[in-house]
């Protein structure tokens, strides 16, 4: 990934836009600084919950560390650009705009901020695992709780429809997305299916949070990723999968064809089995 991939995720979240302090760029929302680049634009920092940090961490190693000091142990995440997906950047920004977003406006917008426009809700790359985002919205919710407990009203939940989450997106893609759909629909039976509130995912699970989740779907401008949650534990014997998370795996779609890929389906129906297995 590059500065300027990291720029073009951070301004995809609705309401942001991009300020500066102490000379280097940061990004923010309800003039909440959420994410920022070092001077350099060689490293990023995305603005987490403690707990959101240590998960990071855990499921890709070598692309987030703690902020030196203090700010590091309340959250603040270095985001290493040369290692981290962009699966796990888009990820990890959601649940930071989105703990932004739940702490409110500031008090006093500054005069940076006053003369921006914010950019519209549009996020135009891939970026995490549905499963994960789902995590994402809990981490935000927990956030929304201490607002509450504090006598402050939280963010409402936003929602956007199938059409919405398409609308940017290239006649070709939206219907090998449909196709994506059609497939997961057929070979996960009785799955819930969700649109991600701001992001370009799909994710399709059986119970709430992270856990629930056996597939997702996330839409690029070239395509999409047709993702399964549990993907690193399967077998894949036509090395299929790709990726480098602690559990979620990939294959790129980039036409129909790539839909009929010898064990493609295979894949999915053993992420189902395996879901069933562990929570039996």
């Amino acid at each position: 990934m590059t500065a300027n991939d990291f720029r073009r995720i951070a301004l995809g979240m609705e309401g942001a836009f991009e300020s500066s302090h102490m000379d280097h760029p940061d990004f923010r929302v309800n003039n909440r600084i959420f994410a920022t680049l070092t001077h350099d634009e060689l490293l990023g920092m995305v603005s987490l919950t403690p707990e959101e940090q240590q998960r990071f961490m855990r499921e890709h190693p070598s692309a987030f560390s703690p902020v030196n000091g203090s700010w590091g142990l309340q959250g603040a995440t270095r985001v290493h650009l040369e290692s981290v997906e962009e699966d796990a950047l888009g990820e990890a920004m959601t649940v930071a705009w989105r703990l932004a977003i739940a702490k409110g406006p500031t008090k006093s917008r500054s005069k940076s901020a006053a003369g921006k426009t914010a950019k519209p809700a549009r996020v135009t790359a891939g970026k995490a695992a549905a499963g994960k985002a789902a995590a994402g919205k809990a981490a935000a919710g927990k956030a929304a709780a201490g607002k509450a407990a504090t006598g402050k009203a939280a963010a409402p939940a936003r929602t956007r429809t199938l059409k919405q989450l398409l609308a940017p997106y290239s006649d070709d893609v939206q219907d090998l997305v449909q196709a994506a759909r059609a497939l997961m629909l057929e070979l996960l039976p009785k799955v819930n299916e969700t649109v991600d509130s701001t992001g370009p995912y799909i994710h399709y699970s059986y119970a709430p949070g992270y856990k629930g989740v056996v597939g997702y779907i996330t839409v690029n401008q070239k395509g999409l990723k047709f993702g399964l949650a549990n993907g690193a534990s399967l077998p894949d014997p036509k090395k299929l999968l790709q990726g480098t998370g602690k559990a979620g795996r990939h294959i790129v779609v980039n036409t129909p064809a790539d839909l009929r890929a010898p064990g493609l389906r295979q894949l999915v129906r053993a992420a189902h089995t395996a879901w069933k297995k562990e929570r039996a």
